[in-house]
This record gives structure tokens, sequence and C-alpha cells, in this order.
């Protein structure tokens, strides 16, 4: 009961932005985050054949897929990010200074119903919203601002598969009012080249 109750501690001071790990302070590295480094120009393609889609990346950034429930994120993370997460993992060490400076693209299934612009919720505003084309499908890019537990803002593009069974939402999430222009520069190579594929 100890065990579980020292567990359930450490996640709500995790979740309020107290770093804790579960080694002892004395063997612990503290991993820092540096300045996020240039995405090279060079360009490295994505493909997730599960979903029929490629796109393209920054040479120097890595991917990594996550899915909870019946949602998959493809995480896109900068070189500076990619030694952070080492950093982290190897020390076994929570929070981490924050989250990374991330751009994601989130694949989750639609239905007849499903709105590429969500609804507004309590504390979010919606800005610069503009209809677009990204991979021949109709679609929207948007600034979405939460302001629930202090500034949040994501720049967003969301389209429909072609089959329509599922929206992509592809965001560049920062901490701040505005998001970070090495992120805006690989959301904008991500949705420029975005293509389905057979």
């Amino acid at each position: 009961m100890k065990k579980r109750s020292l567990i359930i501690f450490m996640v709500f001071l995790t979740f309020l932005g107290i770093e804790v790990s579960p080694t002892p302070a004395q063997n612990r590295q503290f991993c820092k985050r540096g300045a996020l480094v240039n995405p090279a120009r060079e360009s490295k393609k994505i493909r997730n054949p599960d979903f029929g889609f490629a796109f393209d990346i920054p040479a120097n950034y890595t991917s990594e897929t996550s899915r909870s429930d019946n949602i998959t994120y493809i995480l896109l993370y900068n070189p500076n990010e990619q030694e952070l997460n080492a950093c982290c993992k190897k020390n076994r060490q929570i929070g981490c200074d924050g989250y990374p400076s991330l751009v994601t693209v989130k694949i989750e299934p639609a239905k007849s119903d499903t709105r590429l612009l969500p609804e507004v919720r309590a504390n979010e505003r919606f800005e610069n919203i503009k209809p677009t084309t990204i991979a021949n499908q109709k679609a929207v890019v948007y600034v979405k601002t939460d302001v629930t537990n202090g500034v949040n803002t994501f720049l967003t593009a969301s389209f429909m598969a072609p089959n329509s069974k599922h929206k992509i939402t592809v965001s560049a999430f920062s901490y701040e009012s505005t998001i970070k222009p090495i992120d805006e520069r690989v959301f904008q190579r991500v949705i420029s080249s975005f293509a389905f594929v057979k």
C-alpha cells in the first residue's frame, strides 16, 4: 500500500511540474534541455503503411510511433530532444525539465459527423483559421490557444483520409503564446509533403 501511495504522489508531483525520480537523488544526473537544433535542409521520408501515407521530416530529426486506445501518434523529435529523451531514460528521470517541443501527427478514427475544426471548449480560442488543401484533401489550418493551465499554443492542420475512415491532425505545440520558428518550419515541411500512397 505504501508503494502505491508513493507512486500516486510522484505522479501528482509530475503533473504539477515538479521533477521527481524513482532513483535516489545522489545517483541522479539532471537532464537539461539546451537550445533546439535547426532542421536540416535535407529531408527523409516517413512512411506509414498501416494508414497509407508518407511525409518528409528534416534528415536530422527522428520519429517515434505510439498508440493509445484507437489513436496513433507519430512524434517528431528535434536532435536536442533526442538527447534529452535518452538522458531521461538512462537516469529514469520523470518530468525531465518539462515536456519536449514537439511536432506530432495524430491519426484517429472518424465518424460521419467528425469535423475538421473541433468545437471550442472553455478557456480555448481559435485564430487564423484558413481552409486549404493537404494531400488533395480538404483541410483547415488554425492556431488554438488554451489558457486552462497557463498558455498552451497549437499550430494545427486537420484533414480526412481519402476513405474518410480517419482524421489526421498535424500539430506543433508550445508552452508560450507563439510557436517556435523551428517547430513551425518542421510543421510546414510535414504538411507540404504529406501524400497518400498505395
